[in-house]
This record gives C-alpha cells, sequence and structure tokens, in this order.
C-alpha cells in the first residue's frame, strides 16, 4: 500500500507540490471527488483505486455520502458492490 497523504481537500502520493497520484474532492454535506490523477509511469498499479479506497474510508469517518464527479472515480465506486451505500450515483 502506497503512502497516502492528506491536506484540505485532497489525498495524495508523494511530493505535495507535484504528487505521483492524487484525489481532490470538495466537502460539504457529501464529499464530491472531483478529479484523480496518476502519473503515467505509476498507472497500472491499482494507485488510484487505493485513494478512491482512502476517500471511500474518510467518508465513513465523516458519515458522509460520495458524489463520484470524477469518472474514474465513479467507475471504481459503480462496478464493486463493496461500495454499494457509500456513494450517490448515477453521475
Amino acid at each position: 500500500m502506497a503512502d497516502i497523504k492528506q491536506e484540505k481537500g485532497r489525498f495524495y502520493i508523494g511530493n505535495s507540490d507535484q504528487p505521483d497520484a492524487e484525489v481532490t474532492f470538495t466537502e460539504s454535506d457529501d464529499i464530491v471527488i472531483e478529479h484523480t490523477m496518476v502519473i503515467e509511469d505509476k498507472q497500472g498499479a491499482g494507485i488510484g483505486k487505493q485513494l478512491i479506497d482512502r476517500v471511500v474510508d474518510y467518508a465513513s469517518e465523516q458519515e458522509k455520502q460520495i458524489v463520484p464527479v470524477c469518472t474514474f472515480a465513479h467507475e471504481i465506486l459503480s462496478t464493486d458492490k463493496k461500495y454499494d451505500g457509500v456513494w450517490e450515483g448515477p453521475l
């Protein structure tokens, strides 16, 4: 598992200024996942999914639902039953 760090409105891996991967979100009544990014040479290793899983854990801790505006996040959340009940869809 990658070392996932947190800042306001995002989780990321690597350097804060130029992360290897990140997921950004806004938070109010829900957590809206806006964007997920993984640098090209790290793609395909499951890092993006790890970031989405971290947002799911965070949403659960905050007792909030996820709204996936990001198409990658929507794909991950909508294709695995383990995410049922934690997100609002469809996109």
